[in-house]
């Protein structure tokens, strides 16, 4: 197993991965459905991704065939908190026949290194209340819950308040 930064070659697979797990995330709740260029999209995004000094995409690979990719970023808070900057976890993404092989312990190795070398103290990352599988697994590793993020349909709302 080889874990290493992106290239762009890899972008295609990257992206076809990608997809695959937001068609997961639509499984959970048709709020993630896709749109009709999400490929174009997300193509276009990973390749930010690889010039980008503030993005990190590690690809993992097996017999010569890409079979995950992680991507974290340093990101900015509010200038009103004392911790400015944080790590982030946007996506990590395994082919299932692979899960529960350690490439996810792997692509966290990678990215808390490249955090660090950000001087990043925190690392914080979204997981569906409904993906029960993620929130397993990124409690293995150390994760919490800190924050409840809420959704209201304007129009469900609109009518509440009369």
């Amino acid at each position: 197993m080889l874990v290493r930064k992106a290239k762009i070659k890899d972008l295609p697979r990257v992206t076809e991965l990608a997809v695959a797990l937001l068609k997961y995330h639509e499984n959970l709740d048709p709020y993630f459905t896709a749109a009709k260029d999400v490929e174009a999209v997300y193509l276009k995004f990973f390749k930010t991704c690889i010039y980008s000094p503030k993005r990190l995409l590690l690809v993992a690979e097996e017999n010569s065939e890409i079979v995950g990719y992680a991507l974290g970023e340093s990101a900015s808070r509010p200038p009103v908190f004392k911790i400015r900057r944080i790590g982030v976890i946007n996506d990590m993404f395994v082919v299932e026949k692979l899960r529960k092989c350690g490439i996810a312990k792997i692509f966290l190795e990678q990215l808390f290194i490249w955090f660090r070398s950000k001087q990043l103290d925190y690392v914080q990352l979204g997981v569906h209340v409904r993906n029960q599988t993620g929130k397993k697994a990124w409690a293995k590793y150390g994760f919490e819950d800190f924050m409840s993020t809420q959704r209201a349909e304007i129009g469900m709302v609109g009518t509440r308040l009369r």
